[in-house]
């Protein structure tokens, strides 16, 4: 059975920038879960539907998903591909924010389970995002279904002159391909490109690639060499100094309780920690969180160091270990508590997680998953 199911998968490939797709799914999802409860808290939490109905924003997400779903369904251009992962994300997000309801008998809202829930959705799709982002399928099949959602853009005439030069290589990689009905069609395409023939459906980039071109240019100037590994060793510095506070936290606690009373340093102490200590499940998530918490602290400030005394590929695997463990268990434990502070929390380490990818590909050149960016770029070059 398992021989069949594999046989039934082994065809399938990557599509083209499914990478870009996947972020803006992303963004739509954790977006639109702080922008709805935010603009929720701010006005008193209204009802949408009058005296008999309530239109909850679940409806909404569903709707959005159904868009998500038909565009790509209905649509072959590639220019719908960005549009149906925004308002996937965007549904995903409005639909699993309102776990609460779906999760308890008396459809509870703000039950403290539900962003924690709702978190642990959005790193599942973060550890899909993560497995797909920087990564290519040398296969001559799959180079070959890429070239060919290229073409999509020449009738479009949204080629550019850099995705001409990647449908170029695409196909002359795919012209390597074992099987002759492959390596004959790439073949063909390859010299109906390069005769001429495309040069009508290539546009200049508009204006958002020439605005990610230039934050592109302003990011290779200022956050490059010296500066980078400064800036990418501080944060990873900082962040540990934070995660190893808890332990002086529970310290204080400790020493302020042990005459049996409760003072004004164990109430801001429990404040800062951000769990309620009154109770048995109070005391074992602040204890479980301070232990990973610990963990991660030492990880981060180690990696730290490392990066200063150049050691940087132990720095750089420290430090991302380090902050995926945080965004993954950490942050779960912090949304139970408090969502505000959990969201602040996961969107600086997803930042300095970015900073420190970037170190990797500028001082490593490799990807975050480890291959070796450099090497892909020279082969790319050379076909």
């Amino acid at each position: 059975m398992l021989s069949a199911l594999r046989r039934r998968t082994d065809h399938l490939v990557r599509r083209l920038d499914a990478d870009r797709y996947l972020f803006l799914l992303l963004l739509g999802f954790g977006g639109s879960i702080v922008v709805t409860r935010l603009y929720l808290e701010l006005t008193g939490y209204p009802t949408v539907g009058g005296d008999t109905l309530h239109i909850a924003h679940a409806v909404w997400g569903g709707l959005l998903l159904v868009v998500g779903g038909v565009l790509p369904l209905v649509l072959a251009n590639r220019s719908a591909l960005p549009v149906a992962g925004l308002a996937t994300g965007i549904g995903a997000g409005l639909f699993v924010d309102e776990i609460g309801k779906f999760i308890t008998v008396d459809n509870d809202y703000f039950f403290a389970a539900a962003a924690p829930v709702a978190y642990a959705v959005f790193v599942l799709a973060l550890w899909v995002y993560l497995r797909v982002r920087g990564r290519r399928d040398p296969s001559p099949r799959s180079e070959l279904h890429a070239a060919l959602e290229l073409l999509g853009d020449v009738v479009d005439r949204d080629l550019s002159a850099a995705d001409r030069r990647e449908l170029e290589q695409r196909l002359a990689s795919a012209g390597r391909a074992d099987a002759e009905r492959l390596s004959r069609l790439a073949h063909d395409l390859l010299e109906l490109t390069r005769s001429g023939a495309l040069d009508g459906g290539v546009e200049e980039p508009g204006r958002l690639r020439r605005l990610a071109d230039r934050l592109d240019g302003f990011a290779d100037r200022h956050l490059s060499g010296a500066r980078l590994r400064r800036l990418t060793t501080g944060a990873l510095g900082l962040l540990g100094v934070v995660a190893v506070g808890d332990l002086a936290v529970v310290g204080f606690i400790g020493l302020d309780l042990l005459d049996g009373t409760t003072t004004s340093l164990a109430d801001a102490a429990n404040d800062y920690a951000r769990v309620g200590i009154q109770d048995g499940l109070g005391v074992t998530l602040l204890l479980l969180r301070v232990g990973l918490d610990v963990v991660v602290g030492v990880l981060l400030l180690v990696a730290a160091v490392q990066l200063a005394r150049g050691r940087d590929r132990r720095g750089v695997e420290l430090g991302q270990g380090g902050l995926l463990l945080a965004l993954t268990l950490v942050d779960v434990l912090l949304f139970y508590t408090d969502q505000w502070i959990a969201s602040g929390a996961a969107a600086t380490q997803l930042v300095v997680l970015g900073l420190v990818w970037r170190f990797r590909r500028d001082a490593l050149g490799e990807g975050p998953d480890g291959l070796s960016e450099r090497g892909a770029r020279t082969r790319s070059a050379a076909r």
